[in-house]
């Protein structure tokens, strides 16, 4: 299973998708070209105002990139581009490849490029295409809470 990474820096998600744009054959269907990006609602609570950058990786034990590591795909290629109000923050969608891990990681970085946290977090999936034979994009979400303002 392939570790997925995903930034979004200053509203702007950069997309990091592994797609598989080969066809596939599974059994006796064979799948025409396929590759979709599963993408991860992370949520942040609590005071978003210094946040400039968040990045996911997804697997037990990844390391999140850096706030200042470059995306590998054009920010023009990315679907959701702005943090979306939430009651006691924002949400940003981040895009972890066609994996579904059950644990991956996010760090939240301010404008600095300092660590406001970085945490080991449970991935929540909703996979309604796991019956089909050539599968289909999942959602996933994660919540993080910010840490307190010192002051």
């Amino acid at each position: 299973m392939g570790t997925g990474r995903a930034t979004a820096i200053g509203g702007a998600v950069a997309l990091v998708v592994a797609l598989g744009l080969a066809g596939c054959s599974v059994g006796p269907t064979t799948c025409t070209a396929i590759g979709w990006a599963n993408g991860v609602e992370v949520t942040l609570l609590g005071d978003t105002t210094d946040v400039a950058a968040v990045t996911a990786c997804g697997g037990a034990g990844c390391e999140p990139p850096a706030a200042d590591d470059p995306p590998p795909f054009p920010p023009e290629a990315d679907p959701a581009n702005t943090p979306t109000p939430v009651a006691g923050g924002d949400s940003r969608t981040l895009y972890l490849g066609m994996d579904t891990p059950e644990r991956g990681a996010v760090a939240v970085y301010d404008r600095a490029g300092h660590v406001l946290i970085e945490q080991s977090v449970a991935l929540r999936w909703d996979s309604p295409h796991d019956a089909e034979p050539c599968g289909g994009p999942s959602s996933g979400r994660v919540t993080v809470r910010l840490p307190a303002a010192p002051g």
